[in-house]
């Protein structure tokens, strides 16, 4: 069954805001058997909206809008779907009755304006807005459901849950949902990534692709079954081929941060964790903290931009600061081992680097970031170059840190000795 969701609002033209409604309803739709094959954007503008709806239920047996509800006139979405569909728009008393009792709730008195939110499609279902003040609506025409919402998410997310994925499921009785399940991994290209998979990507159910974003890899697993049992395990055989190919960069799943899975590791061991950064500003150190009860293992985080910072808080030879303004293997190292010492932790993570535009040397240019990882087995380290914005290399530094981290925690839960003294890569 396809689905089209159309997003209404010149704001949203303009790039005023983001539309993450779209993005809700996709998720939600597929989780029930739905597919959407388009999403569009359009502005208030009557004819333009009006041909959107047009078209958009001439291919679709579900349509569903978000936004232009409200009272003033550029408030178009209820009239044009109906134009769409050459019915009227009637004044609904119960709809009237439900914003009249919002209003009271909240000792406001409703201005003449407000009655327009209570016009419905002849034949349409009303949908009560808990959180402001206008309904949304449905109408069932020639076996197709279109359905109009509001555009904040605080109002059409709770609609959407109560009001509308009831009446899809009464409506369309045959859906079959999607089972999917996502492989998060870390510390290797796209490209290999594809050529590991590509016979797996080849396959029309279960369905399998990779998605890459700021250092990560997300390889999604999707089969649909009309037994939910047999979705399952077709989505866990593939995923079990994907880790017996790629089990060494494969962190976690679903809802799997490296943050995370390496807090979880190290609450688990009872181990303890430091950070000295440079490059990174304070990314690494916000990333392991936002975690729920990362107090467990976070001891304390030092941002050490100064190299007088670096020398008599850490213990940076001078040597190490004077050679390539800091940006070495040396200087991470010792950043690492330093802020372990410091804060009596087991481990100890540094980051260093120049994020530009500006910096950079003859050596190491801007976009270079050394990250160093301390334990009581030796010390790691290694160095990258990025390319990007400041905000890009500083986030990819961070990332990079926390995959190093993990990937070490994982060679010592692997090796009784533990991880030896690393070199630069």
């Amino acid at each position: 069954m396809q689905a089209e969701i159309l997003s209404v609002g010149t704001e949203l033209l303009l790039g005023e805001i983001t539309d993450t409604n779209a993005q809700y309803i996709s998720a939600r739709l597929r989780e029930i058997g739905v597919s959407v094959y388009r999403r569009e954007t359009i502005g208030d503008n009557r004819s333009r909206l009006t041909g959107a709806f047009r078209e958009a239920l001439s291919r679709a047996s579900l349509v569903i809008a978000t936004g232009g509800l409200g009272p003033t006139g550029d408030d178009v979405t209820a009239e044009c779907l109906a134009a769409a569909l050459d019915l009227p728009l009637e004044f609904h008393e119960g709809a009237w009755e439900d914003m009249l009792e919002w209003f009271r709730l909240r000792g406001r008195t409703p201005a003449t304006a407000d009655r327009k939110q209570a016009m419905i499609i002849r034949g349409g279902i009303p949908f009560r807005n808990k959180n402001g003040t206008a309904p949304g609506q449905a109408i069932l025409t020639d076996g197709k459901l279109a359905c109009v919402l509001p555009g904040p998410p605080r109002e059409m997310i709770p609609m959407f849950e109560e009001h509308l994925v009831p009446l899809i499921r009464s409506t369309f009785t045959d859906l079959v949902p999607l089972y999917i399940k996502n492989l998060k991994l870390s510390g290797i290209p796209e490209s290999k990534v594809g050529e590991a998979i590509r016979d797996l990507m080849d396959s029309a159910n279960p369905t399998v692709a990779p998605y890459a974003g700021r250092g990560q890899i997300r390889i999604r697993i999707a089969a649909r079954h009309t037994d939910p049992a047999e979705s399952r395990k077709m989505v866990d055989q593939a995923a079990d081929e994907v880790k017996r190919r790629l089990s060494d960069y494969i962190y976690g799943e679903d809802e799997d941060t490296l943050e995370s899975v390496v807090g979880e590791i190290m609450a688990r061991r009872g181990l303890s964790i430091a950070v000295a950064e440079s490059v990174t500003g304070g990314f690494l150190s916000h990333r392991l903290t936002n975690v729920p009860g990362s107090s467990r293992y976070f001891k304390m985080g030092v941002v050490a931009y100064s190299p007088a910072i670096k020398a008599t808080c850490l213990g940076v030879p001078d040597e190490a600061l004077r050679k390539d303004e800091a940006v070495n293997a040396e200087t991470a190292v010792s950043m690492a081992s330093g802020v372990r010492a410091l804060a009596g932790a087991k481990i100890g993570v540094a980051t260093t680097g120049f994020a530009g535009p500006t910096g950079g040397t003859e050596n190491e240019p801007v976009g270079t970031v050394y990250v160093a990882v301390a334990d009581e087995d030796g010390t790691e380290v290694e160095r990258y170059v990025y390319t990007g914005s400041r905000t890009d290399i500083k986030e990819y530094g961070a990332g990079r840190a926390l995959y190093v981290l993990w990937r070490r925690l994982m060679k010592s839960r692997r090796s009784p000795q533990g991880p030896k003294e690393g070199t630069v890569k």
